[in-house]
């Protein structure tokens, strides 16, 4: 099984599915990749974990890596079924907080609802669009990204059709600009941005203490609530089952900085309960950095 054909056909194909198999399937199936592709993946989060949590033990590090790439899976049925989210013969969703929102569109203010790459992390604003919350969602590149090949790029077309007729709004990338983000939050309408996004290319960074260390990363969304004058909101998926999904939502301090601080922190928290529901343990090396002295943890 190629890749490609996957994404193409696989993924597409087990989305039809009746009831909530697809997702119960997906976690055994994996996300196209060969058996020992499958093998090196679980080894090598194995061995982060073990470097990044040396007190668990190796038979946590094992399950954790299982049901990283399992999460993955269902995330990416996710992707060909967002209409299903939160329906009959579809996961359950049960959405906390949306009180928050709701009273944001009364009385008519724009705002961005921050999440993470954490757990099926945009089963968020599925859940608000079921309540009548529309948002918009500003991701990096798609289509110009160079390092997505043509099947991922035909994957994530038709993921962002589908989002974006559930959810309500556009899909915006950072490639487009800004101008429309800044003029549509003014106008009153939310916008999802994604916390822990990290590119190599990013200038403005900033270090939060995270897991003994300090995750670096851009200041683009304290930035954007600065110069608009939103409020901010934060949105958590914990996944209980593969059919059965919880969402938090919360508000945040008006001040920006004070804002992304009680996001990294709680991103903290998460992961320190669910280690493998993070997406961005490929990218430790590059995001995290270890405090000086001895005692740093996930120093290798």
């Amino acid at each position: 099984m190629t890749r490609a054909w996957s994404l193409d056909l696989l993924f597409p194909c087990i989305a039809r599915l009746p009831t909530t198999l697809p997702w119960r399937l997906a976690g055994r199936i994996g996300r196209g990749e060969s058996a020992t592709e499958r093998d090196h993946l679980l080894r090598w989060l194995e061995n982060l974990f073990a470097r990044v949590f040396p007190q668990a033990t190796a038979e946590q590090h094992v399950q954790w890596a299982r049901a990283h790439l399992a999460m993955l899976a269902q995330e990416m049925v996710d992707a060909m079924a967002f209409s299903r989210l939160g329906r009959p013969g579809g996961p359950a969703i049960d959405l906390q907080g949306a009180e928050f929102a709701k009273e944001l569109v009364r009385q008519g203010k724009g705002f961005i609802l921050i999440l993470n790459h954490y757990d099926r992390l945009l089963t968020a604003p599925v859940a608000l669009a079921r309540e009548g919350i529309a948002t918009n969602v500003l991701t990096m590149p798609v289509l110009d990204n160079p390092e997505l090949a043509v099947a991922q790029r035909r994957f994530l077309l038709r993921k962002i059709q589908g989002y974006t007729e559930v959810t309500g709004g556009k899909w915006h990338t950072t490639s487009e600009g800004l101008r429309p983000v800044h003029e549509s939050l003014r106008a009153g309408q939310g916008w999802v941005i994604l916390a822990d996004a990290w590119r190599p290319e990013f200038g403005r960074l900033r270090g939060s203490p995270f897991l003994g260390g300090r995750l670096n990363l851009p200041t683009g969304i304290e930035r954007l609530a600065q110069s608009t004058g939103v409020p901010l909101l934060h949105a958590v998926t914990y996944s209980r089952r593969p059919d059965h999904l919880e969402v938090a939502v919360e508000p945040l301090p008006e001040d920006p900085r004070e804002a992304m601080d009680k996001v990294i922190q709680r991103l903290e928290q998460d992961v320190q309960a669910r280690p493998w529901a993070w997406w961005q343990w490929g990218l430790w090396d590059q995001m995290w950095q270890p405090e000086p002295g001895p005692k740093a943890e996930g120093n290798p």
